[in-house]
């Protein structure tokens, strides 16, 4: 084989060796952020609406919302892994061309399914970007958007409890809560919303805040406010979630069984008293700050 001319030796060696006159290299994209429409995340705690938010979202003629997709979050590791980070360093490029050429990868994925579906904006719909807010704010700020969802922490805490259905994102809490299930979830709804509610104050421009009650009670009043915060036309028909067809996947079961909007708020009253105080507790003071009393 050839030997590379030596000009190219030198410049991979000072690459190498971190040398800071090396010239930096184009993010490997085709794209660029500003050329593709605003990103929208449903953001909110499992059992908060987000699987009925998901329907009426993607029951929008110009928004394709699929199940969850889980994808994002492993994919984001990437931004924190030192040894990748040295690797892409050694290549040449720099934290902001890989969160850029990551975006570009990130979105390819959503645009392609938008395309099919005929649509022109996408959204998505994963209770686990909780976990990876400011990684989405690095890769899709500051033109994305964030509708936020919150639902009284005791009926999250119920609904995580119920021994019909296991929901692995409460073990760790769980355990810390020495086993007590309605304990440990009431705590995962505390620390999720601690993690939004930090996210909305530092974002508040790119948030919209929206109440599950409100949703479930006055679907009309809640929803125009919050497509004209994407900058989408009212449609009626996305109340009528149950008339368009969705894909199936990764979502809320019962949502898919129910034709139309209805309240579900107050299950929590059928726990024991002791129950009750225990898990309010462990709500606190995320129950309070969002004025659940």
């Amino acid at each position: 084989m050839t030997p590379a001319p030596r000009s190219v030796r030198r410049f991979v060696g000072r690459l190498r060796a971190g040398d800071p006159t090396a010239p930096p290299i184009p993010a490997p994209r085709a794209d660029r952020a500003q050329d593709r429409p605003p990103a929208i995340f449903l953001i909110g705690c499992q059992r908060s609406g987000t699987s009925l938010l998901r329907r009426i979202v993607d029951s929008h003629s110009r928004i394709a919302c699929p199940p969850e997709t889980s994808f994002v979050l492993p994919l984001v590791e990437v931004l924190h892994d030192r040894r990748s980070t040295r690797g892409f360093h050694a290549m040449g490029y720099g934290p902001a061309e890989v969160a850029e050429a990551l975006a570009s990868f990130v979105a390819s994925f959503y645009e392609g399914y938008a395309a099919a579906q005929g649509k022109p904006r996408w959204a998505d719909k994963t209770p686990h970007y909780v976990d990876c807010l400011d990684d989405l704010w690095t890769l899709f700020g500051p033109s994305a958007r964030f509708v936020v969802i919150v639902r009284h922490g005791l009926d999250v805490a119920y609904s995580l409890s119920d021994p019909r259905r296991r929901y692995p994102a409460i073990d760790a809490s769980v355990a810390a809560a020495g086993g007590d299930v309605p304990t440990g979830a009431g705590g995962f709804w505390a620390a999720q919303n601690r993690k939004i509610l930090d996210f909305v104050a530092v974002h508040p421009d790119a948030c919209h805040v929206l109440r599950y009650e409100d949703l479930t009670t006055s679907p009309e009043a809640t929803l125009e406010p919050m497509f004209a915060f994407l900058h989408e036309p009212w449609e009626p028909r996305v109340v009528h979630y149950a008339s368009v067809e969705h894909h199936a996947g990764v979502e809320d079961p019962d949502v898919a069984k129910l034709k139309r909007i209805v309240p579900n708020s107050g299950t929590h009253r059928a726990w024991p008293p002791e129950v009750h105080a225990r898990v309010r507790a462990a709500c606190e003071p995320v129950l309070s700050e969002l004025g659940y009393s």
